[in-house]
């Protein structure tokens, strides 16, 4: 039957309204052939888009895994701290900050080492740190660090020193002006700035000022020691006050005394020396000529005397330039 059909085979007579229908459409102008060549597909423009928009939610879906993974996670003490930065569910990422108003306290939890407690009125920040290790920086205000791990991976960055956790537990603050303390309950922290470092072992306390780094001293230090010592800090009288500073102190304050000679010079440099070595037991083939010359190795030699272990276990090894150190 389809050979019959005219319509089908294309032989025979149309019908008639059929073959005067195909006789005016005969009477159309045909449109050229288009330039194929010229012709721009809208399909690889699409394409581009969605590959685009694709490789933006694959980034998007990345970072929001890697702020999970990588972030600290933030606990509210008291009142409503604030996350800011680059956060993402409760957790503190890098380059992100934490906030405490005057009624609010915070925990960090650091990963895989401790935690920090933020007082109120701080604001700590999480900066990028070397190779495997965890960094903060405390633009003012006051932290309790509780930290288990290996040395040297743990550090605090303020605007007038570094405090390079040991292996410890300690409360480290600081003002707006830059005055603050750092005080050590268990363990040790080398705290270093502005060309100086101090050694702070647990049951000893330092003071920070916009000059730098002060001198480590005992918790239970005498009064007058210590009395001595905050006039000597405020640096009235330092002559005079420095014969009451070495007059008072004891065997347990040679720790104190050996911070004391790289920031006296001359004489008075002289004078704290041969105190050390009055109260206690220096190594006697180390002359104090070499002391007295600040050369590394002799001054090792007299802090191990004063029973702190070697002093290349304390260092912190090179800081990183912060808040103008």
């Amino acid at each position: 039957m389809r050979d019959d059909d005219t319509l089908w085979s294309g032989r025979g007579e149309l019908p008639e309204d059929l073959a005067k229908l195909e006789a005016d459409l005969s009477r159309l102008a045909v449109p050229e052939e288009p330039d194929w060549d010229q012709v721009r597909s809208p399909r690889p423009v699409f394409a581009l888009y969605a590959w685009a928009a694709a490789a933006a939610l694959m980034l998007v879906a990345v970072a929001g895994q890697w702020l999970v993974r990588d972030g600290w996670h933030v606990e509210a003490l008291a009142g409503s701290p604030s996350v800011r930065g680059l956060a993402i569910g409760g957790r503190l990422a890098l380059g992100g900050s934490l906030t405490t108003d005057e009624a609010s306290r915070a925990r960090l939890l650091v990963r895989g080492l401790g935690r920090v407690d933020l007082e109120p009125g701080s604001v700590l920040r999480r900066v990028p740190g070397g190779r495997g290790e965890r960094r903060l920086a405390l633009e003012h205000g006051t932290l309790h660090a509780s930290i288990i791990a290996p040395p040297r991976q743990f550090v605090v960055e303020t605007r007038v020193g570094i405090a390079t956790d040991l292996g410890c537990a300690y409360t480290l603050s600081v003002d707006p002006q830059g005055h603050g303390r750092l005080e050590v309950t268990s363990g040790r922290v080398a705290l270093g700035g502005r060309g100086l470092e101090s050694f702070v072992p647990a049951g000893a306390w330092c003071p920070l000022s916009p000059e730098g780094v002060g001198l480590p001293r005992r918790d239970y230090a005498t009064d007058a020691f210590l009395m001595a010592l905050a006039a000597y800090d405020q640096r009235d009288g330092a002559a005079t006050v420095l014969d009451t500073v070495l007059a008072t102190a004891e065997a347990s304050d040679a720790l104190t005394l050996w911070h004391l000679l790289p920031r006296v010079a001359g004489p008075e440099r002289e004078r704290v020396a041969r105190r050390i070595a009055s109260l206690i037991e220096v190594p006697t083939d180390v002359p104090i000529e070499r002391v007295l010359s600040l050369e590394p190795d002799a001054l090792d030699a007299w802090w191990a005397a004063i029973g702190m272990g070697p002093a290349a276990e304390w260092r912190a090894g090179r800081q990183k330039k912060v808040f103008g150190l």
